[in-house]
């Protein structure tokens, strides 16, 4: 087993995980040419002499450095005559800085940089949306050495297929992104563009405010979300993977370290969320208090009252039922309704209380406002809009999306 886990750039982390299964880091400069597959704001602001010097330090534990190039969308920007020779005098600056691999998403990008690095790591990130053998052998013959699986981690048909197709999978197990996600293709573009230089900003994602409101109408989401608890690890070991992936760039060191140790016990005793991304309230509620507190605009209490028991919600992860992973395994879930299925909704009945009640009890706030009546309040312009994104990047972001 080994984990690929993100880094905040705070060298205390790399001593305090030393011990465990962690092979690679990962992380990147909250605005790069490409984009970094997270906006600004959530990220720790960097300079290169700390980014060299972390690296250094992460060399001399043994350990590699990824670095995390993976939007999405480039806005069109490569068609600029001069993107592609920026882009490969970028991928050398940060290869001069000790970066050992790069995590990257747009197939046109990763053809082009192994064909001018053939002998550099690239993973194949959550960004391209694999969900396929044929998409991961196109992505493999372009030269990426790695597939990483977000939305199709628990698709263990597709996993057993490219573990037979050769391939060398990773899956990301910290996450609660709700199942099959409608939001899931604006937030990767918005993430992907407003971490590059020149384009219009925001100070916070809307489809992440799409997602606090999903979650707040149904907590027992959580359940069959993408998130794998470090029990079940054991589950994609016995078909052939061994590389996990855990996620929080913005996060503190407590909280990695925390995370790291209770994958590499494979087991957490307590609330699940305490390891897990949870992006669906912290960030969502921080964003509606600050809309209230600097606009007149009364339905923004509707936002706040909805959420508010999201700070309450407590999954007991030693509730669980045994072989819960392998029954969703099993399940066709790709093909079927989860109403229809109802295993998960009733594991929520048994692990999920919100505010100390269960789930059962739990009343949600109806009829709210479209999260599209906030988009004006979230969008960055101006002076102001300046200083504000300014702020964000020398603190601690108010979600890890």
């Amino acid at each position: 087993m080994e984990f690929v886990i993100a880094t905040n750039f705070d060298d205390h982390l790399l001593e305090q995980v030393k011990n465990t299964p962690v092979t690679t880091f990962f992380g990147g400069f909250p605005v790069s040419l490409t984009g970094g597959g997270r906006p600004p704001y959530i990220l720790p602001d960097v300079s290169e002499e700390k980014f060299r010097s972390h690296l250094e330090k992460i060399h001399a534990m043994g350990r590699k450095f990824l670095v995390t190039l993976n939007s999405n969308d480039l806005g069109l920007k490569e068609y600029s005559p001069s993107f592609l020779a920026e882009f490969m005098k970028e991928a050398q600056r940060l290869i001069d800085l000790g970066v050992d691999g790069f995590i990257m998403a747009i197939p046109i990008l990763i053809e082009a940089l192994h064909r001018e690095y053939p002998d550099v790591h690239i993973s194949a990130s959550t960004f391209a949306r694999i969900s396929t053998v044929g998409q991961a052998e196109y992505f493999r013959d372009m030269g990426a050495e790695v597939i990483i699986l977000e939305e199709a981690n628990k698709n263990f048909r597709l996993i057993k297929g490219l573990v037979a197709a050769g391939m060398n999978v990773e899956i990301l197990a910290n996450q609660t992104c709700i199942k099959d996600c409608p939001f899931r293709a604006q937030h990767l573009q918005n993430s992907s563009l407003g971490s590059q230089p020149g384009n219009a900003k925001f100070w916070f994602e809307a489809p992440i405010m799409e997602c606090g409101v999903e979650l707040s109408q149904d907590p027992g989401k959580l359940i069959n979300s993408i998130a794998v608890r470090p029990e079940d690890l054991e589950l994609y070991e016995s078909v052939g993977v061994h590389r996990f992936k855990l996620s929080g760039r913005n996060r503190p060191t407590d909280w990695l370290v925390r995370t790291t140790q209770a994958y590499a016990n494979r087991h957490w005793d307590g609330n699940l969320l305490d390891i897990l991304s949870y992006v669906q309230f912290k960030g969502p509620m921080s964003a509606v208090s600050r809309i209230a507190q600097e606009n007149a605009l009364p339905v923004v209490n509707r936002f706040k009252e909805a959420l508010d028991p999201l700070a309450g919600v407590y999954i007991d992860n030693k509730a669980y039922p045994a072989g819960f992973l392998r029954r969703v395994a099993n399940t066709d879930c790709e093909n079927m309704s989860c109403k229809a299925c109802g295993y998960c909704p009733g594991v929520a009945e048994k692990v999920v209380k919100v505010n100390g009640k269960p789930l059962a009890d739990y009343q949600p706030v109806k009829d709210l406002p479209p999260v599209a009546t906030l988009l004006p309040y979230l969008g960055a312009s101006g002076d102001s809009a300046h200083r504000r994104e300014e702020n964000l990047l020398k603190t601690e972001a108010p979600c890890t999306p």
